[in-house]
């Protein structure tokens, strides 16, 4: 998988990693998710998650569950109101 990155830029995040969201927005990609998704987002995500630890994209899956714990801690802002 490396080698597809070999004639990306040096400053180009892909060049260093073949993770493909680790740099990503948390809230961003939260919002989108609970968009795409609703009640069904951290399932989503979960499942996100689960696919790049699988695949051995490490990074991806720090974010995945960064994303996971940034949709519980919004449901449960929002179930406690």
């Amino acid at each position: 998988m490396r080698e597809i990155f070999e004639n990306y830029p040096l400053g180009c995040a892909a060049a260093a990693t073949h993770d493909i969201w680790s740099d990503g927005d948390i809230a961003v990609t939260s919002d989108a998710a609970r968009l795409l998704y609703g009640s069904n987002a951290k399932t989503a995500a979960a499942w996100c998650a689960l696919g790049a630890r699988s695949d051995g994209r490490s990074g991806d899956f720090r974010f995945w569950v960064r994303v996971f714990k940034h949709l519980s801690r919004e449901g449960a802002a929002t179930s406690s109101v």
